[in-house]
């Protein structure tokens, strides 16, 4: 019993002190955002992404106490629920913040219809999966009389999963790849705005790790797992701002005269920070 409290133990702090760093960065992200004045649609979905990590670290707190305790009450049940459905929405509020991110960055061109396409897919692959989850689960409640508490969904919704990851973290790539490709800007800044992209494909790993404790029903592994693939998610979307705030930060150390610059007409920003020219429209 001992070796089981302190996998439990080790669970709680793990998730924590990732929640923790994902709420950080965060509430820095759009607290800087609010006194920028310019919240859009990405920052909408950073918020409820946000949202659903405060209330997961609420949840495994409670769920945690019977992967050792032979006994469930309504707490822990709810509390399974809460972090099924939020592991859903954090990781799909923050691809959708990142694709609204991409919508801001492109011209009015294929590359931004796409976008838009992309975006709804996102949004009706993150309600798909959604309201399956919930219909399963709610029709075999049995899972909510056995510890530990873990609704065994079908091996085919963990596969569903990982190509819904790997689909929208290849256009979470290829998108801005696409977009820089066509625009005329410094190579140091190529670099940095598709490494900040490219973080997606890492989260793609992730969900592959996360898919196999799925499938061999692990409860302690297959929440860590869940988790780290969310927030990690989430980190990822908040890097966009984040690293062009303090790329604007170095550069003004370097340039004393950076407020005094003029601006070609139409140019355009990568959240409102790193200056991007115009794309060509025929491109």
């Amino acid at each position: 019993m001992s070796g089981a409290h302190s996998s439990v133990w080790g669970l709680q702090v793990s998730i924590t002190i990732i929640h923790a760093c994902t709420i950080v960065l965060t509430s820095w992200r759009l607290w800087y955002r609010t006194i920028q004045q310019c919240w859009w649609w990405e920052d909408v979905w950073a918020a409820i992404a946000l949202v659903a990590i405060i209330i997961s670290e609420v949840s495994i707190w409670i769920f945690s106490g019977t992967l050792t305790d032979s006994k469930t009450g309504d707490g822990p049940v709810i509390a399974s629920w809460l972090l099924m459905i939020n592991f859903t929405i954090g990781l799909w509020s923050s691809r959708l913040s990142m694709i609204c991110s991409i919508i801001r960055l492109s011209s009015p061109t294929k590359i931004r219809t796409v976008a838009y396409w992309a975006a709804a897919a996102f949004g009706a692959v993150a309600i798909a999966l959604l309201v399956y989850k919930c219909w399963f689960c709610a029709s075999h409640h049995g899972w909510e009389n056995i510890t530990p508490l873990s609704c065994s969904l079908p091996s085919s919704v963990g596969i569903t999963q990982v190509i819904a990851d790997f689909l929208s973290g290849m256009t979470l790539v290829i998108l801005p790849a696409q977009i820089l490709h066509r625009a005329k800007l410094p190579r140091n800044q190529r670099i940095m705005i598709l490494s900040v992209f490219s973080g997606s494909l890492i989260t793609t790993l992730l969900s592959i790790v996360h898919v196999v404790f799925f499938i061999q029903a692990d409860a302690i592994l297959k929440i860590l797992t869940a988790q780290l693939e969310m927030t990690f998610s989430v980190i990822v979307c908040d890097l966009l701002p984040i690293v062009t705030c303090l790329y604007k930060f170095l550069r003004s150390k370097d340039v004393e005269d950076l407020s005094h610059r003029r601006y070609s007409a139409g140019s355009m920003f990568l959240t409102t920070i790193v200056d991007m020219p115009p794309l060509d429209s025929h491109a």
